[in-house]
């Protein structure tokens, strides 16, 4: 009974591909268009960020996926823990999708095409894509899965504890931010930063941000199981 509802809460989320598989897709090939005729006036080997439009959208379904889909599941008597293990597999199978395809035109870009004939470097980047396409898929996969997460992560404070929790998180994030920084600046260890980031590759990076995603995927659980539709 458990895996059926399970899997109810999974085709409710893959009713709205679109938004989920498609519609990310869209933007980041319309960013890809524009980059690639831009290249082809270019001498010089063009890097660009586009490919960020992926990871931000990521974010965005994060934060509009429980809003638009909890309501509804718990209106037909879906429990809390069904719901979140539903999603948990709709957003890692949506994360390992695009994760492939990242992975696969980053091999396109770099080892068949030299940069799609013009140097254009678009899903094949300096650090990001470093190791073998193994390495970038499992990076792309855990980066994508994260930001989800983080903005399921946001919501969940939403549905828990109404606007001003989400006020009184947002304002203490800030204030720790701003402490952080400027205790930073004032030691000097900005510097130190960039040197960790320059010792260690994307892989390593990346796997850091493993645990930092299960305490939101669970943060989010506990606030759950308390949250109202």
């Amino acid at each position: 009974m458990t895996t059926n509802r399970m899997q109810g809460v999974i085709r409710l989320h893959m009713k709205d591909k679109m938004n989920w598989l498609v519609t990310p897709w869209i933007v980041v090939l319309c960013s890809f268009a524009v980059n690639l005729v831009i290249s082809q006036f270019m001498e010089a080997d063009l890097y660009t960020g586009g490919v960020a439009s992926l990871y931000i959208y990521m974010l965005v379904i994060g934060i509009v996926t429980l809003t638009h889909t909890f309501p509804f599941a718990i209106g037909f008597n879906v429990r809390r823990k069904d719901y979140f293990w539903g999603t948990l597999v709709a957003a890692g199978g949506a994360s390992l999708y695009s994760a492939v395809i990242l992975t696969l035109l980053s091999y396109v870009e770099y080892d068949l095409t030299d940069g799609w004939g013009s140097g254009l470097n678009f899903f094949h980047l300096p650090y990001l894509s470093d190791g073998s396409l193994f390495v970038q898929l499992v990076v792309s996969f855990l980066l994508i899965l994260n930001l989800f997460y983080t903005g399921f992560f946001i919501t969940g404070i939403f549905k828990r504890f109404g606007r001003a929790g989400l006020f009184t998180f947002a304002i203490a994030l800030l204030i720790l931010g701003t402490v952080f920084s400027f205790i930073m600046t004032q030691q000097e260890w900005w510097v130190n930063v960039i040197d960790w980031f320059n010792a260690h590759t994307m892989f390593e990076f990346t796997l850091w941000t493993l645990p930092v995603t299960v305490v939101f995927m669970l943060l989010s659980y506990a606030m759950l199981r308390r949250a109202t539709a």
